[in-house]
C-alpha cells in the first residue's frame, strides 16, 4: 500500500468515528439527551383578540389646518361607554386609517366606533353622527363624519316631536304631527311633507310622487323621487343645515377649497361666517340687494353675498342645493352652494 493510500484510509476512518459520536437528533456540539428525559414542551401561545381596523373620512373638500387631531373611540355597543380610544396627531386631509385595540375581556353586545376631528384650537370640526358597528378582526370599518355644530345658540321650539337621521349621505330632520298625521322632513335646506300611509309594521309616510319615509324604532328608509332608497339610522345631533334651521337662521351657504360656511339670521340680517378653514371669523350687518346682501364687516372690509337661483351641486359630496352662492370679503372670493332655510 502506498503512503497516499494509507493517509486516505486514516482520514476516512476519523471522519466516520466523528459522525458516530453524535446523536442524530442533536445539534452540532450539543451533548445527547439523557436516556428517559422527555423533550421540553413547546411554548404556549398567548391568546389575543384581533384589533379593529378602520378608515375615518368626511365628504367635504376641506383640508384641516396644521395641528389638528383625530380621536377615535371604541364603544360598548350596549351601554355606549368607551372601551378604548386612540388619538392621531397632526392630521391633514382624509381618509384617516386607524387601528383600535380590543379589550381582553369581550363585550357580549359587541362594539361600535366613534370618531371626532379636532382643530388646533380644541374645537370639534367633524364628528360621527351615530356610532358605527365594528367587529374585531372583521372587515375594515368606514366611519363617515359630518361637520360638527356649536350647539350654543338657543334652538327654535319645534311644533311636533323631532328626530334627526343619517340617511346615506343626507342629514335629515323629521317632525311628526298628529293633526293631520304627517311627517315634515328637512334636509340641505329643502323641505318635504308626507302624509301617513298604510304599513304592515313601523310608521310609513308617502305621497303620490314616489317620496317615502318609513321608520321602525331607530332605523328607517328614505326614498326621494327619482333616487335610490337610502338606509337611515337615528343620529345623535342635527346636521349643520338642520342645526341652522333650529337656531333660526334664514339662509346658509358653504363651499370648499378653502373650506368656508356662512349663516344669515335676524332683523336686520346679520352675517356670521367662517372662512379659510375657520381661520377668519367674519360678522357684519347687511342690507338686502336685488340678488343677495351687502355690508361692511367689523374690520372695514366690504362684504357682498350674491345668490343666484341656479341649482348647485357640491363638487365633493354630489349633494344638490337650490342656489349658487358667491361670497366676497375684501379681496377674497368664496364660491359654493346655499339654500333658504325657513318656509
Amino acid at each position: 500500500m502506498t503512503t497516499r493510500s494509507v493517509l486516505f484510509f486514516l482520514a476516512c476512518t476519523a471522519l466516520f468515528a466523528g459522525c458516530n459520536a453524535r446523536s442524530p437528533d442533536s445539534p452540532s456540539g450539543a451533548a445527547p439527551a439523557a436516556s428517559g428525559d422527555a423533550p421540553p414542551p413547546p411554548p404556549r401561545a398567548t391568546a389575543s383578540i384581533a384589533p379593529i381596523h378602520g378608515i375615518a373620512t368626511y365628504v367635504e373638500r376641506i383640508k384641516m389646518p396644521p395641528g389638528a387631531s383625530l380621536m377615535v373611540e371604541l364603544l360598548d355597543a350596549a351601554s355606549g361607554s368607551v372601551a378604548t380610544s386612540k388619538t392621531l396627531g397632526d392630521v391633514a386631509g382624509p381618509p384617516y386609517p386607524f387601528e383600535l385595540p380590543v379589550p381582553s375581556t369581550p363585550h357580549p353586545a359587541g362594539y361600535a366606533v366613534r370618531a371626532t376631528l379636532i382643530g388646533p384650537d380644541g374645537q370639534r370640526w367633524f364628528e360621527t353622527p351615530a356610532p358605527v358597528g365594528a367587529m374585531p378582526g372583521g372587515d375594515v370599518v368606514e366611519v363617515r363624519m359630518r361637520r360638527a355644530t356649536a350647539g350654543d345658540a338657543a334652538p327654535v321650539e319645534p311644533s311636533g316631536p323631532i328626530a334627526h337621521w343619517e340617511c346615506g349621505d343626507l342629514g335629515v330632520m323629521s317632525r311628526f304631527d298628529d293633526t293631520p298625521k304627517q311627517v315634515r322632513l328637512a334636509y340641505n335646506g329643502a323641505s318635504l311633507t308626507l302624509p301617513i300611509a298604510m304599513s304592515a309594521s313601523g310608521a310609513r309616510y308617502a305621497d303620490a310622487h314616489g317620496n317615502e319615509f318609513w321608520t321602525k324604532g331607530a332605523t328607517g328608509t328614505l326614498t326621494l323621487t327619482g333616487e335610490a332608497a337610502r338606509d337611515c339610522v337615528q343620529a345623535r345631533q342635527a346636521s349643520p343645515w338642520n342645526q341652522a334651521v333650529l337656531t333660526g337662521a334664514t339662509f346658509r351657504a358653504a363651499g370648499s377649497e378653502p373650506g368656508w360656511m356662512a349663516l344669515i339670521a335676524g332683523t336686520p340680517p346679520k352675517l356670521d361666517a367662517l372662512l379659510d378653514y375657520g381661520q377668519d371669523h367674519v360678522t357684519a350687518t347687511l342690507t338686502a340687494t336685488a340678488n343677495g346682501y351687502k355690508g361692511v364687516d367689523v374690520s372695514g372690509r366690504a362684504v357682498r353675498l350674491e345668490i343666484r337661483k341656479e341649482r348647485c351641486r357640491d363638487g365633493m359630496s354630489g349633494q344638490a342645493f337650490e342656489a349658487t352662492v358667491t361670497l366676497s370679503v375684501g379681496d377674497g372670493v368664496y364660491r359654493g352652494c346655499g339654500a333658504n332655510l325657513q318656509d
